[in-house]
């Protein structure tokens, strides 16, 4: 019995065959793409199953799609992607006995009660108590997600909260918001806190620097990759940059911590997340998590960790595909 299970975000489409018998699954073919090369989920999922071969791809009995973006009733419309898709056209199209489409942050979370104390990164100590564990990924956009139970029984809250409005808490993040709010309409939190954001939060921190009201970057082709390697050489708006991205992540997840009443634990995840842990680790994060008055002492307490692998994703809907727990899954490949 096979089961393809993918995770698909702004940036990269991870693919994964799962051969089990019910009971023990394993890893039979796995790839990663750029999310760019295709022009829908479909032709994504047409060009995987094009690489498996005839007797792998007869016995699939489903296929399980962590998507970045809000699913309701089967269907999802992309976030960062121009994409639409929905279960059932994927079914008949591919002649699937069944689809199904999650949300990538609540497939995500399924994957955290597995991870192994190598795959965390500790960025706040404190005592994890009885209450809701929160999930928020900084990649191509934010993901926040919600969860409580352990073991089998795990009950995840999927949401579309990096979508919430930029509060600023500091004259600098005041003076971001006001540059934010010539080009656009609606700020959010993923317009600051994800890979993109990360080059906006660069083009205010140049253009303060020079005086210039923009928030456009300067050259055309700066990218996260390259905001970071400036920053490892000391360039003064790279580092303004990285510091208020860490500060703003900070305050985002003290305030989710207190929505969800998060005393189990907060975990960050994401490809920008760890790609700037260094600045997380020891910028002023921490300060702006539990900066909130009142509540200073509860957040205190809470644990933050790091998630350093790029897999959890794709980890939490095969978990979540074969069966409730993910006991198991077995990270063995036969091809």
């Amino acid at each position: 019995m096979h089961r393809l299970v993918a995770d698909i975000g702004g940036t990269r489409a991870r693919f994964r065959l799962l051969e089990g018998d019910g009971r023990q699954w394993w890893i039979r073919h796995e790839t990663i793409w750029p999310s760019q090369d295709f022009q829908s989920l479909a032709e994504a999922i047409r060009c995987y199953l094009a690489q498996l071969s005839r007797t792998e791809r007869a016995p699939i009995d489903s296929a399980w799609l962590a998507v970045a973006g809000p699913v309701r009733d089967g269907a999802v419309r992309f976030t960062n992607l121009p994409w639409q898709s929905d279960a059932e056209s994927l079914r008949s199209q591919f002649g699937l006995p069944r689809v199904y489409l999650v949300n990538d942050l609540e497939a995500l979370t399924h994957a955290v009660p597995q991870l192994q104390p190598e795959q965390l990164l500790p960025v706040q100590h404190g005592n994890a108590g009885k209450g809701c564990r929160l999930v928020i990924a900084s990649g191509t956009g934010l993901g926040v997600a919600g969860w409580h139970g352990s073991g089998a029984d795990i009950h995840v809250l999927p949401s579309e909260g990096g979508h919430a409005d930029l509060a600023p808490v500091t004259e600098r993040q005041a003076a971001l918001l006001h540059h934010l709010r010539r080009d656009l309409a609606h700020v959010s939190y993923e317009r600051v806190l994800s890979g993109p954001g990360l080059v906006t939060l660069y083009a205010f921190a140049t253009g303060q620097a020079t005086g210039r009201a923009t928030i456009h970057p300067e050259p055309s082709d700066v990218s996260p990759a390259r905001i970071l390697e400036l920053a490892e050489h000391r360039d003064p708006e790279a580092l303004t940059a990285v510091e208020l991205f860490s500060e703003l992540l900070g305050s985002f997840a003290g305030n989710a911590a207190l929505h969800w009443a998060a005393t189990g634990g907060v975990y960050l995840a994401g490809g920008v997340a760890i790609q700037l842990h260094p600045y997380i680790l020891c910028g002023p994060f921490t300060k702006a998590f539990a900066d909130k008055g009142r509540m200073r002492l509860l957040l205190e307490s809470i644990p933050v960790s790091l998630i350093t692998d790029h897999q959890a994703g794709l980890d939490g809907i095969s978990r979540l595909a074969t069966n409730p727990s993910g006991q198991g899954l077995r990270n063995r490949k036969t091809s």
